[in-house]
């Protein structure tokens, strides 16, 4: 069987969120409608009541069927399920540890903008004292290679194997990156 039918298959179908949140947007124009025409809408008590109740059924289900539908991306699923985002090469050459940590006071950005490490397997000391969620996540070449657990008020560690040269870390939550939540790694 192909690879990319068994991804297709083993991703939650988001149709279900879809339907559910294309009725809630419905019936958000629909209400809207009939309210700028009738200015006595809804009319009764009764009536409030209903287009209350429905209206937090279509939220409560749209907000089930995103929870329901969600998937990670690759990096965070693998960080969950209790391993190393990205597992280092067989027989890769012992490399070094890296320490990085998140501004504790909570601004967007680490303690330092540059990080060097020998080639092999980087092993990653990653600490968030912030209430806000951070993590760390390398990329070279606009490919992601591997990546911490997400955290708050914690610490984190990853593993990766890379190969010499330079790679970029940033935090992949949010806008945190685009915030200038990011550095430079120079492997050698």
């Amino acid at each position: 069987m192909p690879t990319a039918v068994l991804v297709l298959a083993s991703a939650p179908s988001k149709l279900p969120f879809y339907l559910v949140g294309g009725g809630l947007a419905a019936w958000a124009v629909i209400l809207a409608a009939i309210g700028l025409s009738r200015p006595g809408f809804p009319g009764t008590r009764g009536r409030a009541r209903a287009v209350m109740g429905v209206s937090a059924l279509l939220v409560a289900g749209t907000v089930g069927a995103a929870i329901a539908t969600a998937s990670k991306p690759k990096h965070e699923a693998a960080a969950a399920k209790g391993g190393p985002a990205a597992a280092p090469a067989k027989g890769a050459p012992a490399g070094s540890t890296v320490k990085l940590a998140a501004d504790p006071g909570g601004q967007l950005r680490y303690d330092t903008k540059s990080l060097t490490a020998k080639a092999g397997t980087v092993t990653i000391d990653f600490t968030n004292q912030s209430p806000i969620t951070h993590n760390v996540t390398i990329e070279a070449a606009g490919k992601t290679i591997g990546a911490t657990k997400t955290i708050a008020s914690a610490v984190t560690t990853a593993s990766v194997a890379l190969k010499p040269g330079t790679y970029t870390f940033f935090c992949s939550v949010d806008a945190h990156r685009a915030a200038g939540m990011l550095g430079t790694l120079k492997v050698s």
